[in-house]
C-alpha cells in the first residue's frame, strides 16, 4: 500500500530548511563539486511526473510501503556518487548526516527496501535456485576473429518475422519486464527534454546500436545434486543471461546486449538516450533494432525521427523496409562481407547503389527528382573530380557530360533522397559515435561494468537509473551555460 508520496516541492523545502541542522564541516562537505552537482540534479528532478505509472504499481492494501520519490533518489544519488554496491551505499547512508540531507530524509534506509523497490517495477523476482543442465552455457568452439560478428542463425528469418508484425498492425510487446521502466524512463526525463527543446522535433536524427554487458559470473554450474549425466542437476547465478561475442575485445563472454537509441546535438556537444533495452548477449542487432524502434514509436508520439543511423549489422532489407514503413530515411552503413561486383557491362551500378562508368570511376551525386522517384548522377570528369578520362569523345558530346539516373525501385538499400556516402550522407552518419559515448557513458563512467548483479532485472533497473543520470547532467550543464 502506498501511503507516501512525496512531491518535488517537498524535496525543495527539506533541502531549504534543513541546511542549518548540519555542523559546520558537514556544510562544507556540501560545497565539493561532486555534492553540488548531485543536489542540482536531484532539485529538477519531478518523480510526479511519473506518478500515473508509479502508484498503479502499488496494492491498495496491505502494509505501508517507502516513499518511493525517495527510493528513486536514493538511486539516483548512488549512481551518482560511484557506488556499486547497494551494501557499501546504505550503510554509508546510514551513518552520513549529508548524504542524508541530499536525499532529503534523515529516516534510515535498508537493502532490502531497494531490491524491493526493483522487483516491484521490473515485475521479476529472482530466484538462485534454478535448476539446470550442466550444459546451460554452451561456449562455441570456432573463435572468430578481433572485430567480427556473432553469426547468428534464423536472424534474417525472425528479423522479416517482425516486419510482417508490425506491418499487419501488431503493437510491440508491452508486457515486457522493460516496458514498465520505459514508460518511468520516458515521463521523468524523456518527456522533459523534448519540453525543454534539448531534443529538437524537426529533422530529428537519432542513430541505434548495441554493446556487451558483461557480468560477473561463471559459465560453470555449480552442481546440487549427484547423479549421471541425465540425472544430476546444477545451478547459476544468472540463468536468463547467456554467451555473446565481444568484436572490440576479440573473446567470448557471459551477459547481455545493452541497445539504446540516442539522439547528438552536434551544436552544443551532448548526446542523450531516448530508449534504451537489454536483450540476449548472442542475439544479433538487425532484429533488436526493429523491435526497439517499433517499441520507441509506439511509447512516444512525440519523437519522430527524420533520419536513423545505424552500423553494418543492421544492413538487412526488413530493417529498410520498415523505416520507410514508418516515413524515416536510413543512413546504413553497407555489410561489405559476401558482397561481390560482377558487372556484365563497362558501365554498372555497384554494390552501394552508385554508378560506375566505363572508365571505372563512381559518377557523382547531382540531385534527386522528387516526381520520378530517382537519383541522378553525372559524369567525375565534367564535374572537375579527375583530370582526364580516354572515354570523353565516346560518353556524351556536350560539355555537361555524361548522366545516369537511379531509380529508387532498383534497391530498397538506397531507396530515398540520400545518396549513399554523399556528403549529406556522411555528415547525418556522424550522428552514429552518440550510441557508442552513451555506451561507455553507462557501461563504464556510471559503472554498470563493475555492479556485482547478474540477473536481467537489476542490470536494466541499473541501466535506467544511469541513463536518468545523464540526462540530469546535461540539464545542469546547459542550464549553466545559460546562466
Amino acid at each position: 500500500m502506498l501511503k507516501d508520496f512525496s512531491s518535488i516541492w517537498d524535496y525543495r523545502e527539506f533541502i531549504s530548511s534543513h541546511k542549518s541542522n548540519l555542523s559546520e564541516s558537514e556544510r562544507k562537505r556540501l560545497d565539493s563539486k561532486l555534492f553540488k552537482s548531485a543536489i542540482h540534479k536531484l532539485k529538477k528532478l519531478d518523480v510526479g511526473l511519473a506518478s500515473e505509472f508509479i502508484v498503479s504499481s502499488y496494492s491498495s492494501i496491505g502494509r505501508p510501503a517507502r516513499d518511493p520519490s525517495l527510493l528513486i533518489r536514493s538511486f539516483i544519488l548512488m549512481n551518482h556518487l560511484g557506488y556499486t554496491s547497494l551494501h557499501k551505499w546504505c550503510d554509508d547512508l546510514r551513518n552520513d548526516n549529508v548524504l542524508k540531507y541530499l536525499l532529503g530524509t534523515y529516516e534510515d534506509l535498508c537493502v532490502s527496501n531497494h531490491y524491493d523497490f526493483i522487483e516491484r517495477f521490473t515485475c521479476k523476482v529472482h530466484s538462485r535456485n534454478e535448476l539446470v543442465k550442466k550444459d546451460y552455457f554452451i561456449k562455441p568452439k570456432d573463435k572468430l576473429k578481433k572485430g567480427e560478428k556473432l553469426v547468428v542463425k534464423n536472424t534474417m528469418s525472425y528479423t522479416s518475422a517482425l516486419l510482417d508484425k508490425y506491418k499487419n498492425g501488431a503493437d510491440p510487446d508491452t508486457d515486457r519486464m522493460l516496458y514498465r521502466l520505459q514508460l518511468i524512463f520516458d515521463s521523468l526525463v524523456v518527456n522533459p527534454s523534448l519540453d525543454k527543446g534539448y531534443i529538437e522535433d524537426n529533422n530529428l536524427v537519432l542513430s541505434g546500436d548495441g554493446s556487451s554487458l558483461h557480468i560477473h559470473a561463471s559459465v560453470y554450474p555449480k552442481k546440487v545434486k549427484d547423479g549421471n549425466e541425465d540425472e544430476a542437476i546444477y545451478r547459476v547465478s544468472a540463468p536468463d543471461a547467456n554467451i555473446g561475442w565481444d568484436s572490440d575485445l576479440g573473446t567470448y563472454y557471459l551477459g547481455y546486449t545493452f541497445y539504446n537509441i540516442s539522439y547528438h546535438n552536434s551544436k552544443l556537444g551532448y548526446d542523450l538516450p531516448v530508449y534504451i533495452t537489454l536483450d540476449k548477449a548472442s542475439k544479433h542487432d538487425a532484429p533488436t533494432s526493429i523491435e526497439a524502434f517499433g517499441q520507441l514509436l509506439c511509447l512516444n508520439e512525440s519523437i519522430r525521427p527524420k533520419y536513423v543511423c545505424l552500423d553494418s549489422a543492421s544492413d538487412a532489407m526488413p530493417i529498410y523496409q520498415f523505416l520507410h514503413l514508418n516515413n524515416i530515411i536510413p543512413v546504413i552503413d553497407h555489410n561489405k562481407r559476401s558482397k561481390k561486383e560482377n558487372p556484365d557491362n563497362d558501365e554498372y551500378i555497384n554494390q552501394d547503389g552508385i554508378p560506375v562508368c566505363k572508365n571505372k570511376c563512381t559518377m557523382i551525386y547531382h540531385g534527386y527528382e522528387a516526381t520520378r522517384e530517382r537519383k541522378k548522377y553525372r559524369c567525375p570528369l565534367a564535374l572537375g573530380k579527375i583530370s582526364s578520362c580516354p572515354y570523353v569523345s565516346e560518353c556524351c558530346s556536350t560539355p555537361y557530360g555524361r548522366t545516369m539516373y537511379v531509380k529508387d525501385d532498383y534497391d530498397i538499400r538506397v531507396k530515398g533522397p540520400l545518396s549513399y556516402k554523399s556528403s549529406t550522407w556522411k555528415e547525418i552518419y556522424k550522428n552514429r559515435t552518440s550510441t557508442e559515448r552513451i555506451n561507455n557513458r553507462v557501461l563504464n563512467d556510471y559503472k554498470l561494468h563493475q555492479l556485482r548483479v547478474r540477473d536481467l532485472a537489476k542490470n536494466a533497473f541499473f541501466s535506467f537509473i544511469a541513463c536518468i543520470n545523464i540526462h540530469l547532467d546535461v540539464w545542469n550543464k546547459l542550464e549553466e551555460a545559460n546562466t
